[in-house]
C-alpha cells in the first residue's frame, strides 16, 4: 500500500542529487529558501556527520586538556554563586590551574568580587550588550561556556562572542544538559519535574550547528560525557551501602504530587541507541570554518 505523505522518495533524490551543491554552500539556505527542503537537511546531516566523535568520561577532564596552555575565556564562571568556588568540580579554578590565561566574566556582581578577593581574574559583564571591556582584548584560544546555555534567554549572545573574541584557530566549547539522555527522556514522558528553575531550553545538535552557521562559525566536534561508568560494581556497590551515590528525583505533575526516581535504562542503556547519543551531558565544539583542519584547532579528533 502506497503512503499518500510518505516523503521518502523526495528524500532520496534530494541525497542524490545535491552532492556537490552541498559541498559547495556555506549555509543550507543557499540551496532553498525552504529549511525542510530535503537537500537543507541532508546539508545538516553532512555536518553533523563530520562532527560527531565517540564520548568522553569526564568533562572537565576534557575541558583542562583542550584549555591546557591556551589562551582562554570562560563564561559564566560563578556557576551560581561564589560559594561553590571551594568545589573540587568547580570549573573556573580548574580551568585557571592549566591555561596560559584564563579570564572569568559573570553578570554576577557580588560573586564576581568574591573571585576577585580570592585572586582570580574575572569581569562583570552582560555580553548581551557587547563585548564591552573585551573590546581591545586579545583574541582568546579558547571560549568555555560551560552549562551556561541552557539558562540563557538569548542564546545566540554566545555565538555573537565567540565570533567576535577568538582567534582564527580558536574553538568555542560548550557543554550542556543532553536533551536524549535515556533519565532525561523519561522524565519528560512520565511528567516529572526536576531540573534546574533557572533552565530555558534544551540545545540539541542541529540547533548548536545552525546557531554557528548564523555566526559565521561551524560545530566541529559532538559527543556526549559517556552513559557507561566505569567505577566498576565494586565501588557502586560501596557508594550504595554509604548512601553517596547520585540519585535522582523529582515531582510528578500528573497525578498524586509526590516524589519520583528518575532513572534511565541502566546496563541496557546501550542497546536503546547509539552511546554517542545518550550520555548526560553534550559537548560541542565550534570553530571558524577556516579553523577545521588545523592541527592546533578544534577539529583535532578525539581527546
Amino acid at each position: 500500500m502506497k503512503i499518500r505523505h510518505n516523503r521518502r522518495e523526495e528524500f532520496d533524490r534530494g541525497l542524490a542529487d545535491a552532492t556537490k551543491a552541498r559541498a559547495e554552500a556555506q549555509h543550507w539556505s543557499g540551496l532553498s529558501a525552504e529549511p525542510s527542503d530535503p537537500r537543507c537537511i541532508a546539508h545538516r546531516a553532512e555536518t553533523l556527520r563530520a562532527a560527531w566523535r565517540e564520548p568522553i568520561d569526564d568533562r572537565i577532564e576534557y575541558l583542562r586538556e583542550r584549555c591546557r596552555d591556551r589562551r582562554v575565556l570562560d563564561i559564566g564562571c560563578v556557576a551560581h554563586d561564589a560559594e561553590r568556588s571551594g568545589s573540587p568540580s568547580w570549573l573556573h579554578a580548574q580551568l585557571s590551574a592549566v591555561a596560559s590565561s584564563c579570564v572569568g566574566v559573570d553578570v554576577l556582581p557580588g560573586g564576581v568580587a568574591a573571585l576577585a578577593a580570592q585572586g582570580f581574574d574575572v569581569v562583570c559583564h552582560d555580553f548581551t550588550e557587547g563585548v564591552g571591556p573585551f573590546d581591545a582584548a586579545q583574541p582568546f584560544d579558547v571560549v568555555v561556556v560551560g552549562e551556561l546555555i541552557e539558562h540563557l534567554g538569548s542564546p545566540d549572545m554566545v555565538f555573537r562572542t565567540a565570533a567576535a573574541l577568538l582567534a582564527d584557530d580558536g574553538a568555542l566549547i560548550l557543554t550542556t544538559p543532553n536533551p536524549y539522555a535515556p533519565a532525561r527522556v523519561r522524565a519528560g514522558l512520565r511528567g516529572i519535574a526536576y531540573e534546574n528553575c533557572d533552565h530555558v531550553v534544551y540545545a540539541f545538535p542541529a540547533g548548536i550547528a545552525e546557531l554557528a552557521d548564523r555566526f559565521g562559525l561551524r560545530l566541529v566536534e559532538a559527543r556526549t560525557t559517556s552513559p557507561v561508568r566505569r567505577s566498576g560494581p565494586v565501588r557502586r556497590l560501596k557508594r550504595w551501602i554509604r548512601s553517596s551515590g547520585w540519585r535522582g528525583v523529582g515531582i510528578a505533575t500528573l497525578g498524586p504530587a509526590r516524589v519520583r526516581a528518575i532513572r534511565g535504562w541502566g546496563p541496557l542503556t546501550p542497546l536503546f541507541g547509539d552511546r554517542r547519543f545518550v550520555g548526560e551531558t553534550f559537548v560541542y565544539v565550534v570553530a571558524r570554518p577556516t579553523a577545521a583542519t588545523s592541527p592546533s584547532g578544534p577539529a583535532m579528533g578525539d581527546v
